[in-house]
């Protein structure tokens, strides 16, 4: 799971192109964790349906979900 100090394999502002267009979903945001499951689940599909789903598909699947979970246990200690 990344953070602001410590980014992840998957970091978006690492991997974005210059000028290409983010959107940034943050803890304290109460709906975030559903949403980045949402995005997993919805990744995961698509990629088995592509026949990608591979180590590094499925790596990434697993950063969003602990992700997803990280955020729920930051918004519960930090409400």
């Amino acid at each position: 799971m990344g953070t602001k100090n410590n980014p992840g394999d998957f970091d978006c502002y690492a991997n974005a192109e210059p000028d290409e267009p983010m959107f940034v979903l943050l803890a304290r945001d109460v709906q975030a964790p559903l949403i980045v499951r949402q995005w997993a689940f919805s990744y995961r599909q698509r990629k088995v349906a592509e026949n990608q789903w591979n180590e590094q598909a499925q790596k990434k699947y697993s950063e969003a979900l602990n992700c997803a979970n990280g955020m729920d246990r930051w918004h519960l200690e930090n409400r």
